[in-house]
């Protein structure tokens, strides 16, 4: 196979674009409502040490992703209520309910939605996404303290009233999203601001299983960040406590509240790194050039290399380096999948959402190699993981992968069933654009039929 084809057959399934062949026919469209999810059965708790809880709660509630640290312990000390303020919003409108019962039920917290915006302490308003990138570039949702609308922030910006590093406890907030992309990304967005406006204001690179990190592997809030949440709002801890008397209070907490850790010892973790989250950011950032951005995946895969002990952080830059290097020479972007994958496989566990990103370009580079049995392999083990994640763009590109295959080795009835059901969660996770994509589907199998890759 040549490497033009290799590499155009690569890219074709990475993004989720390849057809059933030619010789599977065409599926109809496929209504969004046929989509479900696993019922919300989730273990409280996290097997980790509470002592590695302790720091980590201290550093997700006392700084910020700017690296501005905060005097004080910020959080609700009333019950919590939330609006939707725009209609664009609606349709999220189960989203953000499910979110809701599960802050309750998991984190124990006093939280519901309500339709009378006076009442609300966290109001969320649909923006359009170029005026959010007009107030800041690298944003795809921000939030703001102290305002109830995006009149009123912008009739306020530049207050210092605003800033989260000027708040005693958190009383009114906004939440501002764009509903002109994908659901997938208001989905996401609905989970980390409406979660982070509850106190946990930073991002770090280092915890790997949260919503509450940069590299938008999670996207929907789990077990880790629900403990987080308990232990907050527990009564042992008010708004204003200096860091030192909340590290005093947490292990007792902690202790009563996640059992699971009790008596574990620290692990061994590697710190945060300004350094690599500089270079992780540009190699992601849709505003760099190509170059520019391949330079700094090598550069985020050299610091992460370097760690001590290593961890997900350099499965998270071989990705994006594999990524860049895909058009270039996908010989090399399938040995750094390949890495990136065993590293997940090896330190997550194999149903890790991580594992399970790298796990689909190793399917799509499988499928473009013709190794089928193998790409239907990989779907089968990890479109379960994509479901428990809620990532419905992971589970289309999984099923078009597979239907890909299916169709390749004649088994022609489960290709049209997976490539249904991939077309589902695409219009699920893509919105307008999961249509996009089967037309995109049709023009690819016409160009493979035709030998023309």
């Amino acid at each position: 196979m040549s490497a033009a084809r290799l590499q155009a057959l690569a890219l074709a399934a990475l993004f989720g674009l390849t057809a059933c062949a030619a010789r599977a026919p065409d599926t109809p469209e496929a209504p969004l409502t046929s989509v479900r999810f696993p019922d919300d059965e989730r273990p409280l708790g996290v097997a980790r040490s509470n002592a590695d809880l302790a720091e980590d709660f201290i550093d997700l509630t006392f700084a910020l992703e700017n690296g501005v640290a905060l005097t004080g312990l910020l959080r609700h000390e009333r019950p919590v209520r939330v609006h939707l303020s725009s209609a664009g919003l609606e349709p999220y409108r189960r989203d953000v309910d499910r979110l809701i019962r599960r802050l309750r039920d998991e984190a124990g917290l006093d939280i519901a939605l309500t339709d009378d915006a006076a009442r609300a302490q966290i109001n969320i308003e649909a923006v359009p996404r170029r005026r959010i990138r007009r107030v800041f570039p690298t944003a795809a949702c921000f939030i703001v303290p102290g305002v109830s609308s995006w009149a009123e922030f912008r009739a306020r910006d530049g207050d210092a009233d605003l800033r989260w590093s000027t708040q005693t406890s958190l009383g009114r907030s906004a939440i501002f999203l764009p509903v002109d992309t994908t659901p997938q990304e208001v989905r996401d967005c609905l989970a980390e601001e409406l979660t982070q406006a509850l106190g946990p204001a930073n991002d770090l690179y280092r915890l790997p299983d949260t919503v509450w990190n940069d590299d938008n592997f999670h996207g929907d809030p789990t077990a880790f960040d629900m403990v987080i949440l308990r232990a907050l709002y527990q009564p042992e801890l008010r708004s204003g406590m200096s860091r030192e008397a909340v590290g005093a209070a947490l292990p007792a907490v902690l202790d009563r509240i996640n059992p699971k850790g009790r008596g574990m010892p620290p692990g061994q973790r590697a710190p945060e790194s300004a350094e690599f989250a500089a270079a992780i950011e540009a190699a992601l950032s849709r505003d760099r050039t190509r170059s520019e951005r391949t330079r700094a995946a090598n550069d985020a895969t050299r610091i992460a290399a370097a760690m001590r002990p290593e961890d997900h952080r350099l499965g998270v830059s071989l990705l994006a380096r594999g990524r860049q290097e895909l058009r270039r020479d996908p010989e090399v972007a399938v040995r750094d999948f390949g890495s990136a994958y065993t590293l997940f496989r090896t330190r997550l566990g194999p149903h890790d959402i991580r594992t399970a990103q790298a796990g689909v370009h190793l399917a799509a580079m499988s499928l473009a190699t013709e190794r089928h049995d193998l790409a239907i392999r990989l779907a089968d083990l990890h479109v379960p993981d994509a479901l428990a994640a809620r990532n419905a763009v992971l589970i289309a590109g999984y099923l078009s992968i597979k239907a890909a295959a299916l169709a390749e080795t004649d088994r022609i009835d489960e290709a049209r069933a997976a490539r249904l059901d991939s077309l589902r969660w695409a219009r699920y996770g893509f919105g307008e654009e999961g249509g996009a994509m089967a037309r995109e589907q049709t023009r690819i199998a016409a160009l493979l039929s035709a030998g023309d890759m």
